[in-house]
This record gives structure tokens, C-alpha cells and sequence, in this order.
């Protein structure tokens, strides 16, 4: 329950395990997608097909992913967003 007049813990505001949009931004190119569906298997579990959509930028050099993981804790989501905003091939995560 949270406190009046306090802030509240993510794990208040998650009810984990709860489904979880990660959004990752880059060039477009073949190892964005993969080196991506690694790490947040990584963390995460297997990754279907299913739970990836993707859109590419009006020019197409750039690519937006969408992955939709079932997050257990915020050190989970800590570290899949670490290890992605480290990778060199990662322009943004949202």
C-alpha cells in the first residue's frame, strides 16, 4: 500500500510479474536484431517471433523494436536496459 504523501517503489507501482513493452532504437541492420534478442533473452527468457514487432524510420536507416518480455523485478528491467544501452550498436531505449 502506499503511503500518503510519499513516492511510491516501482514494485508498487508493477504488479510483477507483469507484461513489459521493451523499446530499443538503432541503425537498421541485421546484428541490431540479433545481438537485442540476446540480451533480453539473457535476462528474460526465449523470445518468440511473436512478441517482436519492429518499424522502420520514413528514410530507413534507423529501426525501432518493440519486445514484449513478462518482467518479474525491477533488477531484471535494471539490467536488460544496462546491457542495452552498452552495446554499441543501440542508439536509444525507451
Amino acid at each position: 500500500m502506499i503511503k500518503p504523501n510519499s513516492k511510491p517503489t516501482p514494485e508498487e507501482i508493477f504488479n510483477f510479474p507483469c507484461d513489459y513493452p521493451v523499446k530499443v532504437m538503432g541503425k537498421d541492420c541485421h546484428e541490431l536484431h540479433t545481438e537485442m534478442c540476446a540480451i533480453i533473452e539473457r535476462h528474460a527468457g526465449k523470445i518468440h517471433l511473436s512478441q517482436i514487432s519492429s518499424r522502420k524510420s520514413t528514410k530507413g536507416n534507423y529501426i525501432s523494436y518493440t519486445v514484449r518480455i513478462v518482467a518479474t523485478s525491477v533488477t531484471q528491467l535494471n539490467s536488460i536496459n544496462k546491457d542495452l544501452q552498452d552495446h554499441p550498436l543501440v542508439a536509444y531505449i525507451l
